[in-house]
């Protein structure tokens, strides 16, 4: 990770004393709380995630349990348009791609970068690319890949304060279960990717929010939760993320219902028990056809 050093220090290449750097190097970790983090350094974003919750990640994001993790993301640019060219390739794709509508393509994007350099995922679908059955319900927003080969997928959402109410344990923790109940929905359905293993990715504005979702993750219960990991990302200086408009969602074009191709329409005529019988049917149209044709020549 560049620039990540142990206990949360920060590597310099710098050509002064070590005596004139120490006192820098102790201010910034008290002002940072930076002792027994890990920090990741990328050109869209820093992202702080303590040594503890770094290696439950990992864990975690490989093992049938759950389990809630946190961490600090502040975005490099200082508005949204300026932070797009600075994402890597697979964050740009979800961003540009068409996604089933909503106004989730930042905090979608943002956290495929997230992700990228936190476990260095890629990504495999995005969220129109994966496939259910039944097509309605719950879906799921892109899946990655693991350095492992391991696929898991990836459902992103907001936690903050709706309009004057502030965000509580009871708001935070119904938010958690309807999203996690569409987690084992659309793993159950999806039958392009396998999804048994899935990431709740959730971005609040605030250290309180943070502590209220911990709080509510407590009170959902295990057939809930399952084997999702969950996330918890806290963003304070990117205002788009959590004010992003929606935009309807691109409809898909549907063929006529009953409608058969010519490789369906094929296999029907093959597979039909009165086949021999048309045949022989038609051999007799045929021959009765000729005979006539005989009879008005003589």
């Amino acid at each position: 990770r560049p620039g990540a050093g142990q206990n949360g220090s920060m590597k310099q290449n710098t050509c002064e004393p070590a005596s004139a750097r120490e006192p820098a190097v102790t201010s910034a970790a008290a002002s940072l709380d930076a002792f027994g983090c890990t920090f990741v350094l990328a050109p869209a974003m820093s992202v702080r995630i303590s040594a503890e919750d770094a290696l439950l990640l990992s864990a975690f994001a490989v093992a049938d349990l759950s389990i809630l993790v946190e961490s600090e993301c502040q975005v490099r640019g200082g508005d949204w348009q300026a932070v797009v060219p600075k994402l890597g390739p697979d964050a740009r794709r979800v961003h540009a791609e068409e996604n089933a509508g909503g106004a989730s393509v930042i905090s979608e994007a943002l956290s495929m970068e997230v992700l990228c350099r936190l476990l260095g995922a890629r990504l495999v679908c995005t969220e129109l690319e994966l496939r259910y059955f039944p097509a309605a319900g719950p879906i799921t927003d892109y899946a990655i890949a693991l350095r492992g080969g391991d696929v898991l997928g990836v459902s992103v959402t907001r936690a903050f304060s709706f309009g004057e109410a502030a965000l509580s344990v009871p708001h935070a923790a119904a938010l958690l279960s309807k999203k996690l109940a569409g987690i084992l929905h659309s793993s159950r359905t999806c039958f392009n990717q396998n999804l048994s293993k899935q990431i709740l990715h959730v971005w609040c504005d605030g250290a309180a929010d943070v502590a209220l979702l911990r709080l509510a993750f407590g009170l959902v219960g295990p057939e809930l939760s399952a084997s999702t990991l969950v996330l918890v990302t806290r963003c304070e200086n990117l205002p788009e993320l959590f004010t992003e408009k929606g935009k309807a969602p691109r409809k898909r074009a549907r063929p006529l219902k009953g409608l058969k191709d010519e490789a369906h329409l094929a296999a029907l005529a093959e597979s039909c028990p009165l086949r021999p019988q048309q045949r022989r049917t038609t051999a007799v149209d045929a021959a009765l056809r000729a005979g006539s044709r005989l009879r008005g020549k003589n």
